[in-house]
Formats: structure tokens, sequence, C-alpha cells
């Protein structure tokens, strides 16, 4: 039976709700990371070197929520964890628009990565265990939104810089998403994690197939933020302006926009297992385009293609991985945002040396033996799901 079954439909309740809202905030602030931090490297008189501390603190706290957040789940439960996560990311957030320090901004973008990140950890666990077999329905569905909001963080910023508030107002009036979502939300029951069909299993190590999925994922979201974090210097490379540049590379955003739609739609006729191949063809179709054309405008509309297929790698592969681990949906969510934080503090800092050594134009030669990574690394998952090895 395939998702969109009649006789099984899918349905979104208040807890699916709350953990879309979740997710498309957390992103916001993510994404919003970068336009800010132009205004904050001017403000505060800092270095490139200083700036880039703060994507680091960010992908760093990640990584320590990925390790952690499933004990802490353990022992405060889903509900209490959920709702510190988004404590920390208010209280991140409105602590960076308030301090004046550079120390001060990294420990805030810091909290932000670490205890806003055990929401992210909950998200998918949540989404999997309500809605089962359609995980990959409500996953592919969350991340539309949470790809829409980053794409509207870069506008919401570059807004408030011409208003007397500055960065500072659109990041504050942002923040009240996550009152609304306290306000509306804070009654609804957080169920725990679905229970294994054994004791064993809740204790067990987690499957070879999810490890090989986890791969995946690292290198998946490794050519993703290398193309958000360096697409504007490739560009300019590529012969636009650096405004042209600064602009024109949210392309990659809302072509990961378009490509959830659309994802969203063939999901309900697919299963993860037959999509994430055609995606992964088609990231690396986009990618060549943007990365090998020989004029600038074939380069911006690969830019857009890859966009269209990295968009939906990481909701398919989560919802593979999540399958591949049943009664471990915690533990397995959690090593997720770990492989999330990996990758987005490892691979564009590859890049860049690999930029600083032989130019942006063979550093970004990387992202071609990722997505082929990737793919191998999911078809090893696959096997190990059908018992083939």
């Amino acid at each position: 039976m395939n998702a969109g079954s009649i006789d099984n439909p899918f349905r979104r309740d208040r807890l699916t709700w709350l953990a879309y809202g979740m997710l498309g905030l957390y992103n916001y602030l993510l994404s919003g990371l970068g336009p800010l931090m132009a205004s904050v490297r001017d403000e505060l008189s800092l270095s490139y070197t200083i700036t880039s501390l703060h994507f680091s603190a960010f992908a760093v706290g990640m990584i320590l929520a990925g390790l952690v957040g499933d004990r802490l789940v353990a022992i405060w439960g889903r509900r209490a964890i959920f709702w510190t996560g988004a404590a920390g990311l208010l209280g991140g957030a409105t602590a960076l628009a308030l301090v004046r320090d550079p120390l001060l901004t990294i420990a805030s973008v810091f909290l932000m990565g670490s205890v806003g990140s055990l929401a992210l950890v909950l998200i998918p666990a949540i989404l999997s265990d309500r809605h089962g077999p359609r995980r990959a329905i409500a996953i592919v569905e969350a991340n539309i939104l949470s790809a829409a909001t980053g794409a509207l963080a870069a506008l919401t910023i570059g807004a408030g810089e011409q208003t007397p508030f500055g960065w500072r107002g659109a990041l504050l009036l942002s923040l009240l998403v996550p009152v609304l979502l306290i306000v509306r939300f804070r009654s609804v029951p957080i169920p725990v994690a679905a229970l294994p069909a054994t004791t064993r299993a809740a204790t067990a190590r987690l499957p070879a197939a999810y490890w090989a999925y986890w791969a995946t994922i690292v290198l998946a979201v490794g050519v993703e933020f290398c193309l958000i974090f360096w697409g504007a210097d490739f560009l300019v490379s590529a012969g636009l302006s650096t405004a042209a540049a600064a602009t024109t590379v949210s392309l990659f955003l809302w072509g990961m926009v378009a490509g959830r739609l659309a994802g969203r739609q063939i999901a309900l006729r697919f299963t993860p297992e037959q999509l994430l191949p055609m995606t992964l063809g088609l990231a690396l179709a986009g990618f060549l385009l943007y990365w090998l054309a020989p004029v600038a405008a074939l380069t911006v509309i690969g830019l857009f293609v890859a966009g269209f297929g990295v968009a939906n790698l990481f909701p398919l592969t989560s919802a593979m991985a999540l399958a591949a681990a049943p009664g471990q949906s915690t533990a397995a969510a959690a090593r997720l945002s770990f492989a999330s934080g990996l990758a987005i503090l490892a691979a564009p800092l590859l890049l860049g040396a690999l930029a600083d050594a032989v130019g942006i134009w063979w550093a970004y030669g990387v992202a071609p033996i990722f997505l082929i990574g990737a793919l191998i690394a999911s078809q090893v998952g696959k096997r190990f799901s059908e018992g083939g090895w």
C-alpha cells in the first residue's frame, strides 16, 4: 500500500503542526545567521575568522545535542526536553539581538545550536512515531516549511536593515513565533517513544542499515551547506558582481522550496527507497550544470536545479533511517542531529581549505564526490534493510 492510500489517509493533528512550526522556526534562525552575520561583522569590527566561529558554534551545538539528546529524554521525558529546546531557541536568539560583545554573540549562537537543537532531535522522532509508515510524507512536509522559512529569513533580515530597528528588530519580531507556539500548543501531549517489540530492541545498538543512511545524510547535508555557504563566492568567480551573487544564491533555497513541494506530491505515490536515487541524480545533474556551465545564465539555472534535487535528500533519508531502527526513534533521531551538525561544521571548512589551496572552482569538485558517495551509502543501507547482507 502506498503512502497515499485512500484506506489509510495521511492526517495532520495538533502535534504534527507543532512539530512543523518548531522546525520552521529552527531553520529560520539557522538560515538567518548568514545574512545577519554580515551586519554583526561590520558592527563589531570582526574578522572573517571570528565571524565564522558563530557558524561553527551552532554546528558544534547540534553535534552535542545529537550525542546527548536521547539520554536527556530518557531522564526527563520528551515533553520537558522539547520545550527546553524551544526555550533555548528563544533565549539564544534574544541574547544575540541584545549583546554587543563577540564572545557573547558566539555564546548566544551556541545556546541556539545546543539547547535549541534538543527540539530538532525530537521532531523527526515525534513525526515518525505519530505517522508510522507515512512518516516520509510528514518529514517532507515539515521540511517544506523549513525550506520556506529559511528562504524567508534572508528577506526578513534584509528588510529589517532598511528600518531604524535594523536586523535586531527583525530578529526580535520573529521571536513572536515561539511565543505563539507555546501559547497555542503548550497543552498538546507529546507521547513517549513507540514501544519496541522487545526490551532488547530498546537497548540494542542502532542497526547497520541505519548507519549507512546516517552516512548518506552527512554527505547530502555537506553538499547542501557547501552551496549555501560558498555559493556566492563561486558565482563571483563565474562572472557575477558581488551584489548580484549574494542575491542569486537565494535561488538555491527557493529551488529547495520548490523541490520539497514537488517531493510531497511524489511521496504520495512512491516509497523513499524509490525516490532517493532519483533525487540524488537530479541534484548531481544540477550541480554539474552549475559547476561546469560556460556562461553565467546556465550556472544560475544549475544552482536552482541543484536546490530542487538536494531538497528532499535529508527528509527522504531521515525517513529511511528511522524506519530502519524500529523502537529506537529517539536515539535514531538524535544521531541524525549529530550527522547534520557534523556536515555543517566539516564540509564547508573542507571546501574553504581546498579553495585556499587550489581555487574555489577546483574545490567544488568535492560536491559530486559527496553525491556519488551518498548514492553508494544509501544503496548499502537498502541492502542491509532488505537482509541482502
